[in-house]
């Protein structure tokens, strides 16, 4: 078999990631909607919906570029490269790019970029955060007085917020 021997290829993984920059907007969106809060709800869960509502509309989503530098040897003419093994993973392939450097268009390097998925932002720290927030708060806990009087109906929310 004839072998093409490439120098330099750039191999990428690409993935993306929910993030949020500031945590004190989620915070500050569940604290004006708090009072909105009524008897029959099930208040764990109504922060948690709150959390999740207010992470869509604040989150960005960013690339991340993990790059590995390598040499191939590529059967002449083709390139069957379909995925990527690295560290234990398996990575699709998800394009080519030729990039030509501006300042010596002489140049060029070929570069291969996998699919690494999506990370998916946890919100389950968030929610803990803001529950141990939640419990510190004067107005908070002038809500709860007001609306549940006699504490909490529902036994997840006696066990989060009354112990």
């Amino acid at each position: 078999m004839d072998q093409n021997r490439v120098d330099h290829v750039r191999v990428y993984i690409s993935t993306e990631k929910e993030i949020i920059k500031d945590k004190n907007l989620i915070f500050n969106d569940v604290k004006k909607n708090i009072n909105k809060l009524n008897k029959g709800l099930i208040v764990h869960t109504t922060i948690r919906n709150e959390i999740r509502e207010s992470f869509n509309k604040h989150k960005q989503v960013v690339q991340d570029v993990k790059v590995v530098l390598i040499d191939l040897n590529l059967p002449r003419n083709e390139f069957p490269i379909d995925e990527l093994e690295c560290e234990g993973k398996i990575y699709p392939f998800l394009k080519t790019r030729l990039t030509v450097n501006k300042d010596h268009s002489d140049y060029a390097y070929i570069a291969y970029i996998f699919d690494g998925g999506k990370e998916n932002f946890d919100l389950e720290p968030l929610f803990e955060e803001y529950i141990e927030i939640l419990k510190k708060d004067e107005e908070f806990a002038a809500i709860k007085k007001t609306k549940w009087p006699e504490g909490f109906t529902n036994k997840c929310d006696k066990k989060i917020f009354e112990e």
